[in-house]
């Protein structure tokens, strides 16, 4: 035993500089797993907290006003995100750093330098600090989260991931985006708050448009109180009035208030329900006229 243990103090005395860079490359890794695997269960406790509270399945359904506990959720999810950047990044650095030092680099002698290059560079790196700049302040004003659907400049889609420098887009046709995010400078989110579902019906403007209306409004609340869309929306179905009289035609719009990212749906729902109602009414719309000779389809 003794001869065992001479000979590997005398391995360890021949690689010790290996064999303690191999030491923190191991120990940086599980770290680095450790605390990401951690952040993440911290964020699914959360959010199975907050649904479980509210008894629903998706974020989306939350019944909160106004949506505090939504908000919640999709704010924890884009933190944990960005958390995991951050463990990853300063695990690397306190990594490099140790093994540095394993190698008998003087650290501040390093450190000294990097602040000088640091500042050469800062002149050729202005769009890296807006962007990281930019991303923080992003996530800390609330301004987006991971699963919002947002509009970022001519780019619409849902937000995957929100890093320290880019966010990723997922488009409706399923194109990823990567935005820079110092390079945002209009974002619109569909998902905070409220939504609104409009929905424009053109008819013959010589039909009885009080008539119209109120069976736009009936299709749309016996559609609303069903199952499937009574917790998509949040307010009643009203005929805001005459949109548009163009020719023989004209356009009225209804709108009712919806949850956030449910106004798409209800919308088609809607459309749906009222065809139906006005074949049953009689009422025809306006492009389902025959073409007359000389007349406007």
């Amino acid at each position: 035993m003794g001869e065992f243990g001479a000979a590997l103090g005398s391995f360890y005395e021949t690689y010790r500089t290996a064999i303690n860079i191999a030491v923190i490359v191991i120990a940086a890794g599980l770290l680095n797993w450790a605390l990401r695997r951690l952040l993440m269960r911290t964020v699914t406790q959360v959010v199975r907290g907050v649904k479980r509270a509210q008894d629903v399945d998706t974020t989306s359904e939350i019944m909160a006003a106004p949506y505090v506990n939504a908000r919640a959720v999709q704010r924890t999810r884009t933190l944990g995100t960005v958390g995991r950047h951050v463990i990853s990044w300063t695990v690397v650095i306190t990594a490099l750093i140790l093994i540095l030092a394993q190698l008998g680099v003087d650290l501040g002698a390093v450190l000294t330098s990097a602040g000088i290059v640091a500042a050469g560079l800062a002149f050729g790196a202005q769009n890296i600090v807006k962007d990281i700049l930019n991303g923080i302040f992003m996530v800390f004003e609330d301004q987006l989260g991971v699963g919002d659907v947002v509009q970022i400049n001519t780019i619409s889609g849902t937000v995957e991931d929100v890093g320290i420098r880019v966010t990723q887009v997922r488009a409706l046709d399923g194109t990823l985006w990567h935005v820079r995010n110092g390079e945002i400078l209009m974002l619109g989110n569909s998902s905070q708050g409220w939504g609104r579902a409009l929905i424009d019906v053109t008819v013959d403007a010589d039909q009885d448009l009080t008539h119209v209306s109120e069976v736009m409004v009936a299709a749309a609340r016996a559609l609303l109180t069903s199952e499937r869309y009574a917790r998509k929306v949040t307010g009643d179905p009203e005929v805001l009035g005459l949109e548009s009289v163009f020719g023989d035609r004209a356009t009225l719009r209804l709108a009712v208030r919806t949850r956030p990212e449910a106004q798409w749906e209800v919308q088609r729902g809607i459309r749906a329900e009222i065809r139906r109602a006005f074949a049953e009414e009689g009422i025809v719309l306006s492009d389902e006229r025959p073409n007359l000779p000389g007349g406007t389809a």
